[in-house]
Formats: C-alpha cells, sequence, structure tokens
C-alpha cells in the first residue's frame, strides 16, 4: 500500500514534466502531493475515518486523476556527458552525501528525543482516533505544535504499519531543499556549477546530514520556505496562477510545520511585496495586493483547522498561553546581538579546547552578566563554551558558518555589482537573522538555526559568483568545498544517533531495531523491557486499557513499539492519565488494566492507589496493575 505515495508523486511528476523543467516539475509534484496528504488527512479526521483502507483509497483516487490528465509517462532524465568536469565532480559528490544518508535513514530506527516524545508519539494516538484530534495528555506538545511533517509520516506508517519509512520524510526533504536552491540560484542568474555548488553546499551542511536520517521536522520546514522563496522570486513577473496557487500552499503548509516558520515566510513575503510594488511595472498596486491576499487566504485555509482545534483545546489560536517558553522576555537591539553571537559561537564548536575556550571567553567579554540571561535564554540554559559533536541535537557547522559569516560582511562590498533582484536575497537573509534572534530565545541546540543557515544561502552565493570573477581567487573556493567534502565524512558514517561505522557504539547495520530507538539513552531500554514483560493481558477486549502517567518530555513512543510487538500490533488502548481526570476516573469506573507512570508523579495516584498494586519498580518508571 505505501507504493500508492510514489507513484501519486511520479504521476504528478509526469503532468508537470510536460510544460516544466525536470527541477520545476519535481518541487511541484512535491508540494501538490503534501497538500494532498494535509487534504485527506483533515477530511477523513473530519469523519473519524483515518485508516489504511481509507487513506490507500484516496490516494489511488488521485493517482487516477492524474494518470488521466497525463497518460504518457514521463521520468527525469539527466544528461551527466554533457556536463563540465567540475559539474560531474559536485554532482557525484552530492549523490554519494545522498546515499549514504539514505541507508543510514533506512537501515535505522527513529530515535532522536523529540521524536520519542512527541513528534511520533502523536502519531500513534491519530491512528488509535482514526483522526487528527485533540487528546488528553501532558505533553502539550502532541497536541499544539504545527504537525504537517508528523502528518506525512502517518501516512507513510498507516499504509505501510510500520515506521520503517518513517526517516524518509527528512530525507525527501533534504532533496527538495537541493533542487530547490539550485532553482532559486538559477533565477538570480547564475549558471549551472553555482547552481550544482549551492546544492552542495545545503548537502554537505553537518547538520543538514545528521537530519536528513531522522524524524525532526527542520528540514521538512526549510523545504517550504525555500519553495515559498521560489515562488514568490518568480512571481514578481509571472502572471500564472499556477504561481499564485503555489505560492498560497507552500505558504499554508510552511506555517503547517513549524511555529518558527512565521519569522522566515515573512522575510520572504514583505521583501517581495515591497519589491513589486517599488520596482516593477509587472501589475498594478492593486492587483499587487490582491494577489497577496489571495495568496495569504490560502495559507489562512490551510492552517483553519489546526487553529480552530488549538482555540478549543487551549482557549487561543495559537496556544500562546501554555507555550511561552521559547519566546525572548526581552525586545532589544541587545537582544539581537547577544543571541546572535551565542548562535555563531556554538556553530563553530570544534575539537580544538583552546579554540572552543577562547570562542566562550571573546562571547564572555561582549555580553558580561548577561551571557546566560533567563529572559533571552531557552529554559534558563547555561552558554558554555562550545564543543564538537556528532549528535544531530548538537552538532555545529564550522566551515559552513565560517564561510557564510565571511561572506555575508563582505558581500556588502559587492552590493554595488549586484542587480535590484538580487539584493532582495540579501533583505530576506537580514530580516530573517533580526527576527529570529529578537523573537526567539537561544537554545544550545545547534540544529534550531538550520532553517537559518539554509535562508541565507542564495545571497552567499551571489557573492561567490563575484568572487569566482576573480581568477586568484578560484582555487581558493574550490579548496574549501573540497573541505566541506572530506568534513562530511565523520556525519555521514559517525552519527551519535544512527552510526554507520561503529565507534563505541553498535553499527545501525546490526544492531537490534527495537535497541536503536535507545541510543540516545541506552539505560532506558532494559526499564522498558521489564514493565511490557508485566503487562499480562490473555483476553484481548476492547475494555482493555494501558494509561501512561509521564512528564511531559518522557518517551512514551518506544512503549508504544515495543507493546505493538508483545501483542502483535493488537496493543490495548492506550491514553494519557492526567491528574485532574484521575478522580473522575475512578468515579466512573473505568480504571486501566495497567498505569506505566514516572515515579517522580507517584503520589499523583494517591486517591486510586487503593484499586493498583505495583508489579514491577524500575529506577525511572514503574507498573501497576489493577488488582
Amino acid at each position: 500500500m505505501i507504493l500508492i505515495l510514489p507513484v501519486a508523486f511520479f504521476l504528478l511528476y509526469s503532468l508537470f514534466n510536460k510544460k516544466y523543467e525536470p527541477r520545476i516539475a519535481f518541487i511541484n509534484s512535491y508540494l501538490i502531493l503534501c497538500f494532498q496528504i494535509f487534504f485527506i488527512t483533515e477530511l477523513l479526521s473530519f469523519f473519524y475515518q483515518l485508516n489504511s483502507n481509507t487513506v490507500f483509497f484516496f490516494h489511488l483516487f488521485f493517482s487516477i486523476l492524474y494518470f488521466s490528465l497525463s497518460p504518457n509517462i514521463n521520468f527525469p532524465k539527466i544528461n551527466f556527458v554533457s556536463l563540465k568536469t567540475i559539474d560531474k565532480s559536485i554532482l557525484i559528490a552530492i549523490t554519494f552525501i545522498s546515499i549514504m544518508t539514505l541507508i543510514v535513514g533506512t537501515t535505522s530506527p527513529p530515535n532522536n528525543w523529540d521524536s520519542m516524545s512527541y513528534h511520533l508519539s502523536r502519531i500513534q494516538y491519530w491512528i488509535q482516533g482514526s483522526g487528527i484530534h485533540f487528546f488528553d495528555t501532558n505533553n502539550f506538545r502532541q497536541n499544539l505544535f504545527s504537525p504537517l511533517s508528523e502528518f506525512i509520516i502517518l501516512h507513510t506508517q498507516i499504509l505501510s504499519d510500520t515506521d520503517l519509512f518513517a526517516n524518509l520524510v527528512q530525507w525527501v526533504c533534504y532533496i527538495i531543499n537541493m533542487v530547490t536552491v539550485s532553482l532559486i540560484c538559477k533565477e538570480f542568474g547564475l549558471n549551472r556549477t553555482l547552481q550544482l555548488l549551492s546544492a552542495f553546499f545545503i548537502s554537505s551542511m553537518p547538520i543538514v546530514i545528521l537530519e536528513a536520517s531522522s524524524t525532526q521536522n527542520d528540514l521538512v520546514l526549510s523545504t517550504f520556505i525555500l519553495l515559498f522563496y521560489y515562488y514568490q522570486l518568480c512571481g514578481i513577473y509571472s502572471h500564472s496562477k499556477l504561481n499564485l496557487l503555489l505560492s498560497g500552499l507552500a505558504l499554508g503548509l510552511g506555517v503547517l510545520t513549524k511555529g518558527t516558520s512565521y519569522v522566515f515566510l515573512f522575510s520572504i513575503g514583505i521583501t517581495y511585496l515591497l519589491y513589486q510594488i517599488f520596482y516593477t511595472n509587472s501589475f498594478s498596486k492593486k492587483t499587487i495586493i490582491s494577489r497577496s491576499i489571495i495568496i495569504f487566504s490560502i495559507s489562512l485555509l490551510i492552517n483553519l483547522p489546526h487553529y480552530t482545534r488549538t482555540y478549543y483545546k487551549y482557549g487561543d489560536f495559537l496556544g500562546l498561553d501554555i507555550n511561552q517558553i521559547h519566546a525572548n522576555e526581552t525586545f532589544s537591539f541587545f537582544t539581537i546581538f547577544s543571541n546572535l553571537i551565542r548562535h555563531l559561537a556554538f556553530q563553530l564548536g570544534s575539537n580544538i579546547d583552546l579554540l572552543n575556550w577562547y570562542l566562550y571567553r571573546l562571547v564572555q567579554v561582549f555580553l558580561g552578566n548577561k551571557l546566560s540571561d533567563p529572559k533571552t535564554s531557552f529554559m534558563d540554559s547555561d552558554f558554555r563554551p562550545p564543543f564538537f559533536s556528532l549528535h544531530e541535537d548538537a552538532a555545529g557547522n564550522f566551515i559552513h558558518t565560517i564561510v557564510i559569516t565571511l561572506l555575508f560582511v563582505g558581500g556588502i562590498l559587492f552590493f554595488k555589482k549586484f542587480k535590484k533582484i538580487q539584493m532582495t536575497s540579501f533583505w530576506i537573509s537580514l530580516i530573517s537573522i533580526f527576527l529570529y534572534c529578537l523573537l526567539f530565545k537561544w537554545q544550545p541546540y545547534t540544529a534550531k538555526i538550520l532553517s537559518l543557515l539554509i535562508i541565507t544561502t542564495p545571497f552567499v552565493f551571489m557573492v561567490i559568483n563575484q568572487l569566482l570573477k576573480k581568477k586568484y581567487l578560484r582555487n581558493i573556493i574550490y579548496s574549501v568545498f573540497f573541505l566541506m567534502f572530506i568534513g562530511a565524512f565523520p556525519y555521514i558514517f559517525y552519527n551519535k544517533s544512527r552510526p554507520f561505522l561503529p565507534m563505541n557504539s553498535q553499527s545501525i547495520l546490526y544492531q537490534d531495531r527495537v535497541v536503536g530507538y535507545f541510543n540516545n539513552r541506552p539505560e532506558l531500554f532494559k526499564e522498558y523491557q521489564k514493565l511490557i514483560d508485566g503487562i499480562v493481558i490473555n483476553n484481548k477486549s476492547a475494555k482493555n486499557s494501558v494509561a501512561y502517567h509521564l512528564g511531559g518530555d518522557a518517551w512514551d513512543y518506544p512503549f508504544w513499539i515495543m507493546l505493538k510487538e508483545k501483542f502483535d500490533k493488537r496493543i490495548p488502548y492506550i491514553f494519557h492519565l492526567k491528574k485532574d481526570k484521575i478522580f473522575d476516573l475512578a468515579k466512573s469506573n473505568s480504571l486501566p488494566n495497567y498505569i506505566i507512570l514516572e515515579n517522580r508523579f507517584l503520589d499523583n495516584l494517591s486517591g486510586i492507589r487503593p484499586y493498583f498494586e505495583i508489579v514491577e519498580s524500575q529506577n525511572n518508571f514503574s507498573l501497576m496493575k489493577k488488582i
């Protein structure tokens, strides 16, 4: 059943390839398929009919529709022979990195922290409830956070009854990011070599490589940011209604992917709106405003269902009352400077301790006693010396960050040589950086600014285009790109969460899949295993249930996996037991058969303790059975 997704994609590609070049057909097809997934998910959820049969039927229906519109199937072709030697080399490097990340992603189970606590957990509740409705949970992120990335993973899981393909969602976005940034560079007038180099620049970023085999959502977000960037750039002179529709879809799906999207999408939208008003005569001002309203309206319609669910559950459309921890508490130029310099320092972490210490001291000199200001630091995180890491949450992007910083500052020297349209890449980057650092607290998790690094790529290559005109700089520039390729190897082969080659850990190639879920917290595997072994349900009745009483950042997804394995996927009903619902549950005589709880919350269950006995207790968790 899972094959219906690539079938639908290639039928869409064939349809678009009649009129557009392969790269444009490729990204258009992806965007439409994502909207298709969104539409099917929302429609079936409304009727509580989200299951494998209905999802497959609707994808089949759309596939038949696409085939009827374009019965002659065309596949992408690359004339490799006609490429220059340097272009071939770049393409080979991109292909190598892409294939290796694909192997890692398909071999390893998803295992990053956020996926274990909410990205993948929420999907299990959706499947169980036959819809994406909000549910009672101690982890508000499972309801509140923008869900599009999980919608896509949901379709791969519901059609395959496994999470084998979950990591592919980010990997596909990895490819789409490269294709889209190359198209943006093409629109800015750069040659084929620079288009390929821009794709390589993204493909070789350490944090991008690590995330490409994960179920995070930063690459998914970056995809829609770049798609909106491209369609807005093309829309400056295009009267196409399709471009208008695709811009609206990219904007709406981007917002539905992650909350930080507003910063990047606003930067792009406002830049091209003002550019069209002041620098072009393609449309009247009235037409420009009306087209912008249409794009915004499409985006709003896409997000309206999620906004509505949020309003009814949490009392406001964005859930701001319960999700304030990411926003800065003070807004000033110093806030921007403070967050920017700390972000840069953490991207420059290396295995040279002395250099890390000097970076720390430099930041300390600039910020003084505001170094770890809780008003601008996520969850009161302390700023410490940066460090080298092969983990997706902490890896820096040393070479790429230096290149971006130097060229962003040095690019000022070339402003007079840039066309007006090329200068939009600078303003988009600058507005994005300023707004991101102004609105969001600094976090020690380096992947959080992945989209910020990617959105600066077009401007970086505007500058590189000027530098390559100076012959004495060409060898230096190409040498830097070669270093990027060599520097990618540790992140490809020794990913801390999903190591391809063993180094102080077991390779994913021969590691037990269930054990692989715990690579980031190996001490929990035996605890979870003993708890699951303690659950004995002989009569598989619909009345059987297991409750979780866990904290907001606990890993509940591995419990789902191990319960599915134990009960051959016919698992009992699972729900979150909230503290304020315990008394009502006891009163209605609807107590679960078992409760899996974090030990620190044992006192919360004092009201129902007479009905349960502890049958298994570990360091962090316990299992209670109804007497």
